[in-house]
């Protein structure tokens, strides 16, 4: 690490560089959805991949940070580096592509693509001629004592919540592993009431819509071996009402939680639960946009 900064410094502008990296994600997001999300993987503002790549690119450019060429080539490299590092270790924890340049040329396993290697060194040409300037100016003015106390606060805080954005990837992706069981159980369920008295495919609507329910019952009296089957529906039953209640939780958590992060990542892959991510993203969305009118319509009142 070179000599320019300290390393309260270097910290500091991590944090930093976090929190305008969010506040890019966001306003991008925004742009395009007209709706304000929480583009990061953590629960606060802050979007880390944005501070490790920017300190990693004040450490190796030293002195050379006016050479518009080293910067643009700097940036590209360890930006890409840093977004390939975490996405391939995210997955390897969740199973979870929680961003896809699959439909970009070139790119490697979807984390990292050419595209957006270009996007980054042309960002950090940008940052490092405009926006550092006056923030190094305003981090060097601050006295040692203050910024290392104000470093630790943060990095307390940014433990914190890494902790618990971790905590929430993994039980998203239990929950998607439930659902997936589910899922197989109600085909299963499904194939076998068919074979039994003829019904059509069921979803988890027909289990939660009581007079179909008690219709389907009702067809199972007095048949032979239906005993089973009879009580294998009225389980299924109990959980189709769990899982809707745990989607409209989903779709309640705008800011914080497991919901947050399928908003989060809009384009999330998860190959192990396709099916069902697909299925709880629509749901959740559904869900969501009949809260927010039917909000709108009391607050019109």
């Amino acid at each position: 690490m070179n000599a320019l900064y300290t390393l309260p410094q270097y910290v500091c502008f991590f944090f930093i560089y976090a929190v305008l990296g969010w506040c890019v994600e966001v306003a991008f997001a925004a742009v395009n959805t007209r709706q304000l999300v929480n583009r990061g993987f953590l629960n606060g503002p802050a979007c880390p991949i944005y501070g490790f790549g920017m300190v990693g690119l004040l450490a190796v450019l030293g002195p050379w940070q006016n050479n518009v060429a080293a910067v643009f080539v700097v940036a590209a490299v360890l930006a890409t580096l840093v977004e390939l590092v975490a996405g391939y270790a995210l997955y390897k924890l969740f199973h979870t592509r929680w961003w896809d340049y699959t439909k970009f040329r070139g790119n490697l396993g979807g984390f990292i693509c050419p595209r957006f290697s270009l996007l980054w060194g042309l960002g950090g040409v940008l940052v490092i001629r405009l926006v550092h300037p006056p923030v190094a100016a305003a981090v060097q003015a601050i006295p040692p004592l203050a910024l290392a106390v104000t470093d630790g606060v943060l990095a307390v805080g940014f433990a914190v919540d890494v902790g618990i954005s971790f905590a929430q990837a993994a039980g998203l992706e239990r929950r998607l592993k439930r659902l997936k069981d589910f899922s197989a159980a109600l085909r299963l369920l499904s194939d076998a009431m068919t074979d039994k008295i003829g019904t059509g495919a069921m979803t988890v609507d027909t289990l939660l819509d009581e007079q179909k329910l008690q219709l389907m019952l009702a067809a199972m009296e007095g048949r032979e071996n239906t005993a089973a089957l009879r009580q294998q529906l009225l389980e299924m039953a109990d959980r189709a009402r769990a899982v809707r209640a745990e989607v409209e939780r989903l779709a309640r958590q705008e800011h914080f939680g497991e919901g947050r992060l399928l908003r989060a990542f809009p384009h999330m892959q998860a190959p192990r639960y396709d099916e069902v991510l697909t299925r709880l993203r629509t749901a959740t969305a559904r869900l969501a946009r009949t809260a927010r009118r039917l909000k709108n319509r009391v607050s019109g009142q």
